[in-house]
């Protein structure tokens, strides 16, 4: 292992990144193995392993006539979720500012990974003792507001087979375990266009959680309000309920929205 900038870095995974930077900066016509060995001072066998696995990965392709490789489809997917996350925090930050000078309340914006979701921006009420989640922390999606709205969006068949893979520990008395129940909840998130999380997490911790669509109409992220059991009764939620559905439609409209 190299050590760089303090930390350890593994030779052949920085090496597999330097060959799709270097793909990503080069020509439409793609390079051959010959280009990408002697630019990055590559043994070629060694390249060609690297590229072998990229491919297989599907980081990479290779054009069969003129075997030049370029970054393949998984390569783009990569790119285009890294670059809707950076616009999508830009966009919703100012207009999460705006609901919690309005409820005064944690707000927070987070997106599905797989199996979880990922808390991606938050602004903090200032009169919180504690925060419930912090940015980058994962929380699992059956037992959260945000996770069952981001569950509700998925179409059906996607939703279904989705949560018949997860884990549905209980965390609290109140949290949904059976795959049945769970999908009824999501029916109702559907319908009613948001979520609810009642000490389903954490005890006393209550969340309301709501859409936001991008240009094609998909959900690609939830919008919160979290506040402590105590403040957010049924009327508390009520009351917010207005200002929080008004900021997931005004980011999704800044995303390109339109219905």
């Amino acid at each position: 292992m190299n050590s760089k900038k303090g930390g350890q870095v593994l030779q052949s995974v920085d090496r597999a990144l330097s060959i799709l930077q270097l793909l990503a900066e080069g020509s439409r016509e793609g390079l051959s193995l010959t280009e990408i060995s002697r630019r990055l001072e590559l043994n070629q066998s060694t390249c060609h392993h690297l590229l072998s696995t990229l491919r297989a990965r599907r980081f990479v392709s290779q054009d069969r006539k003129t075997r030049r490789y370029h970054l393949g489809i998984t390569a783009v997917k990569v790119g285009q979720a890294a670059s809707q996350q950076v616009d999508l925090v830009r966009v919703a930050l100012p207009r999460m500012e705006e609901l919690m000078a309005l409820v005064e309340e944690n707000i927070n914006l987070v997106v599905l990974d797989a199996e979880s979701v990922i808390y991606v921006a938050q602004v903090p009420c200032k009169r919180m003792v504690r925060m419930f989640t912090r940015i980058g922390e994962r929380a699992p999606v059956h037992c959260t507001g945000v996770g069952k709205v981001l569950l509700a969006g998925l179409p059906q068949k996607e939703r279904s087979d989705l949560v018949s893979r997860l884990d549905l520990s209980p965390f609290t008395a109140a949290t949904i375990c059976e795959p049945d129940l769970l999908l009824q909840e999501l029916e109702q998130v559907v319908a009613q266009g948001y979520a609810v999380d009642e000490e389903e997490r954490e005890e006393d911790v209550t969340c309301i959680a709501a859409p936001v669509r991008d240009y094609s109409q998909n959900v690609v992220a939830a919008i919160s309000i979290s506040a402590p059991s105590s403040r957010m009764d049924k009327a508390r939620q009520q009351e917010v309920l207005p200002d929080l559905l008004a900021t997931a439609e005004q980011i999704s409209q800044d995303l390109g929205y339109r219905k």
